[in-house]
């Protein structure tokens, strides 16, 4: 799994929805984001469902198709309780005998991780990092 890290106020991590599954479930608007936002690059993305711990996403580029997963953490400040750390988790769709011979892992190197971190950086996010 490749995790790219950002700092934004720009998505809610403060007010807790009626239809969390717990209070961290934060990210349905970065979610619909990414999916605004990545088609401009050649990804699509669509959104799958609430996790216990932020959004899934279903992402496809170049025929490949990823697991991105979104969830955020607030830094806590009362004067910006939505400023916080963000993260895009990306894993790559691989068959049963794939992940058995451990073959077609996803790397930092992959394209679809350089599409998101620019669409993040183009963005105006501090601290855009990739993590594998």
């Amino acid at each position: 799994m490749i995790d790219i890290t950002f700092k934004t106020d720009k998505f809610n991590l403060s007010v807790v929805g009626s239809d969390f599954i717990n209070d961290c479930c934060f990210g349905e608007d970065l979610s619909n984001w990414l999916a605004s936002e990545l088609p401009s690059t050649g990804v699509t993305a669509d959104i799958i469902c609430m996790e216990d711990f932020g959004w899934a996403n279903l992402a496809e580029y170049q025929g490949a198709s990823y697991l991105m997963c979104v969830a955020g953490n607030s830094d806590e400040d009362p004067a910006n309780p939505n400023y916080g750390e963000w993260h895009v988790m990306l894993e790559r769709g691989r068959t049963f005998m794939q992940k058995l011979l451990g073959k077609n892992k996803i790397a930092s190197s992959d394209p679809i991780v350089g599409r998101v971190a620019q669409v993040l950086r183009d963005a105006g996010f501090a601290n855009v990092a990739v993590e594998p």
